[in-house]
C-alpha cells in the first residue's frame, strides 16, 4: 500500500496487485476513471522439451507403458515365451486366469494398448508375476505409480502401473520372488478414479537396463497357458 500526500490535501492512493488464474476475467468498470487494480497475466508453463534419449525419467513422464523399440526391435522366440509362461503367475491376488480381460489390442486414442488391464478392488495386493529384480520405481502422468522389473532370464521387462502405493521395503535393484507383494491396486495416473485396476505389460528387451523400451508381448496367452 502506498500513502501519498500532496501539499495540504491528503490523497490516499491504494494500489492492489493480485495474480488471477486464467479462468478469471475481471469485469471492467466504465464509470471508474482511475484504475486502482493491476491485473498480471500469468503465462502458462512452457511446453516440455523433447528429452534427451539418456534422460529416461523425463522421457517416460507422459507414458503409461513400455515404449516400442523401433531401432532394432527384438523378436521374442517361442521357446523364450514358453519358458517365461512357465514361471508366471497372475499379478493381482485372487484373480483367476478365466477372469482376465483381453485388452492388449484395444485402441487407446491413436495407439494400441499393448498391455493387460486387470480390474480389482482398490488396495488389492499386486504381486510379482515372476522371479527377478526391480529395475525402476517410477511415477508418470499417465501411469501414476509404476514398477518396472526384469524376469530372472533378464530377457523381459515387466511393468505394473496405476498402483495405489508400493509395498514397504521395495527399491530399485531389489530382488523379487514370484508372488511377493510389490504394491496395491489403485487409480493413479490417468486411470478412471472409479475403476481401480492394474495395468500390466511385458516386453522383450535386448538390454533390461533400458527398461523403458522393448517389443510388446501380450501377457494374456502367457498367463492362461
Amino acid at each position: 500500500m502506498i500513502i501519498a500526500r500532496m501539499l495540504s490535501v491528503p490523497l490516499l492512493l491504494t494500489t492492489a496487485c493480485r495474480v488471477l488464474p486464467e479462468s478469471e476475467h475481471p469485469a471492467a468498470d466504465s464509470a471508474q476513471t482511475v484504475s486502482d487494480t493491476q491485473t498480471i497475466d500469468v503465462p502458462p508453463p512452457p511446453p516440455r522439451q523433447p528429452p534427451a534419449t539418456a534422460d529416461t525419467l523425463v522421457a517416460l513422464d507422459n507414458a503409461d507403458s513400455i515404449r516400442r523399440d523401433t531401432t532394432a526391435p527384438p523378436v521374442p522366440r517361442e521357446a523364450e515365451l514358453s519358458a517365461l509362461a512357465a514361471t508366471l503367475t497372475i499379478p493381482v491376488a485372487g484373480v483367476k486366469a478365466e477372469e482376465l480381460l483381453d485388452t492388449f489390442n484395444e485402441a487407446r486414442g491413436e495407439r494400441r494398448h499393448d498391455a493387460l488391464d486387470i480390474p480389482a478392488p482398490r488396495g488389492t495386493p499386486v504381486i510379482a508375476a515372476t522371479d527377478g529384480r526391480v529395475l525402476r520405481l517410477f511415477t508418470s502422468e499417465r501411469g501414476g505409480l509404476m514398477i518396472y522389473t526384469a524376469d530372472a532370464s533378464e530377457r523381459f521387462v515387466l511393468m505394473y502401473a496405476h498402483l495405489d502405493s508400493y509395498a514397504g521395503g521395495l527399491s530399485d535393484g531389489s530382488p523379487l520372488r514370484r508372488g511377493q507383494v510389490i504394491g496395491y491396486v489403485g487409480t493413479t495416473g490417468n486411470a478412471p478414479p472409479n475403476v481401480p485396476h492394474l495395468h500390466f505389460a511385458i516386453a522383450r528387451s535386448t538390454d533390461v537396463s533400458q527398461w523403458w523400451e522393448g517389443t510388446p508381448v501380450d501377457p494374456l496367452p502367457l498367463l492362461q497357458r
